[in-house]
């Protein structure tokens, strides 16, 4: 079991709550990979090559460049989605 504190303290940059929306873009682009599983219900596969995004957060007034690093089930129809900065925010 993963202690949620001391995984709190692995991280490089501190966290502080966002109030704000979110909007994503994906600019046109192909990933291609090595598929590892397939079933009727979908797909899994790996890549190397990693996914480009510009971010759009309320309140900021502009865009950031970032890349998807992470993509998880919330439950009730709901994902969470992890982009890292390609350049860090210097007002977050």
């Amino acid at each position: 079991m993963v202690d949620a504190h001391t995984t709190a303290n692995q991280r490089r940059e501190p966290r502080v709550p966002l109030d704000a929306t979110v909007t994503v873009e994906v600019p046109a682009t192909e990933i291609q990979g090595s598929g590892e599983n397939i079933s009727s219900q979908g797909v899994f596969f790996t890549a190397a090559g990693r996914l480009q995004v510009v971010v759009h957060i309320g309140g900021h007034g502009r865009t950031v460049a970032g890349e998807l690093v992470r993509c998880e089930t919330m439950g009730d129809g709901r994902v969470g989605i992890a982009i890292r900065f390609l350049e860090p925010l210097a007002d977050a």
